[in-house]
């Protein structure tokens, strides 16, 4: 015979048995959530002072290696800078290949006081041939139009250069006709009428194409195989933000300034000098106040401290750290910090014998 007894439900034991056991599934799911979520955070800021260290060191690899370039010639003592006052060594525009500034000082050796950051800083020019368009048809005289391929791209206030493999004229566009119509073939390089007109006048500076020229008349006339670049002047410095925290800044020609990397905390520079034999060679390496002759400097190294943006974990960052023999001591806080450093050689930086 089956006697069916009646549901008498769970005692208080089995209930705080069950209890117990689901906290502590509870808790290992919330260690894990948590252990994850602190890996995922550490990953990505880790990541994120990566990536922007390697795009502020590529963006300054490529410049410094490009400082000094003229064109074929490879002498800047061919080039006439025609913008105004580019004459002045105090100036952005001055085609000094290389500057520095040590500590926030003045830049040497021109002594300009602007765009001083917290930390080292560096200015290089050069003629940019990424994109070098060819001049057709040929000048008549030194102070007209240049024209040039159709749908070329530069825009009013574009800094460029005229070159060939004697000499190099810098000027700013102070005008630009598109004068490409739909009828326009490229077989005819000589039809004016099928190119893009840049004008670089002296008088009547329209706005957007501020400083202007000095002259308008070049230093020669040029032919159909002279080419056009761009004139880069870049300076780099680190300066705080209006939270006031550190960024990499960039300033380019008349332009202001412009953050372009953040976490970015410390830069210093020291100047390869060839001092001996003449060899493009660095035979020692000086910050820019210690610098003897600035056509000496052949290569420049750079060491770059790099942080975190976010604060996170519960571990204050209390080191120092030594970038090129500086001891930098940051703030005592909860960021993760990278010291980054390379060597780079002025590939444009030849002999002055």
């Amino acid at each position: 015979m089956i006697t069916n007894q009646r549901q008498q439900g769970f005692t208080i034991v089995e209930l705080m048995v069950a209890a117990t056991l689901g906290l502590l599934i509870l808790a290992g799911a919330i260690s894990m959530f948590i252990s994850n979520k602190r890996i995922y955070t550490e990953q990505d800021e880790m990541g994120r002072l990566q990536e922007n260290a390697r795009f502020a060191m590529n963006m300054l690899i490529r410049d410094i290696r490009m400082a000094g370039y003229s064109g074929c010639n490879h002498d800047i003592a061919t080039v006439t800078n025609h913008i105004t006052g580019a004459g002045t060594a105090t100036s952005i525009h001055a085609f000094t290949p290389v500057e520095g500034s040590e500590a926030g000082g003045n830049w040497q050796p021109s002594g300009a006081s602007t765009d001083l950051g917290t930390s080292d800083g560096i200015t290089l020019r050069y003629l940019d041939y990424t994109d070098a368009y060819s001049m057709m048809p040929a000048m008549s005289t030194a102070d007209v139009e240049i024209y040039t391929s159709r749908g070329s791209g530069f825009e009013l206030g574009d800094r460029i250069a005229l070159a060939d493999c004697n000499s190099a004229d810098i000027v700013v566009v102070t005008g630009v006709t598109l004068t490409g119509t739909a009828g326009c073939t490229t077989s005819g390089p000589a039809n004016t009428t099928c190119q893009d007109e840049l004008a670089h006048v002296s008088a009547s500076i329209p706005s957007g194409a501020e400083p202007g020229n000095a002259t308008s008349t070049l230093s020669k006339i040029y032919d159909s195989q002279a080419q056009i670049l761009e004139y880069v002047t870049a300076r780099y410095f680190i300066a705080n933000d209006a939270d006031g925290n550190p960024v990499l800044n960039r300033r380019s020609g008349e332009g202001a300034a412009e953050a372009i990397i953040e976490g970015v905390e410390n830069m210093q520079i020291l100047y390869g000098e060839d001092t001996t034999g003449n060899d493009q060679v660095a035979d020692t390496y000086v910050n820019a106040g210690a610098v003897t002759d600035w056509n000496d400097v052949v290569s420049v190294r750079i060491a770059l401290l790099v942080r975190s943006i976010r604060e996170y974990g519960a571990d204050l960052d209390t080191q120092t750290y030594d970038l090129l023999g500086t001891t930098f001591n940051p703030t005592d806080d909860r960021r993760r910090r990278r010291v980054f450093t390379t060597t780079v050689q002025i590939r444009n930086r030849i002999s002055d014998s």
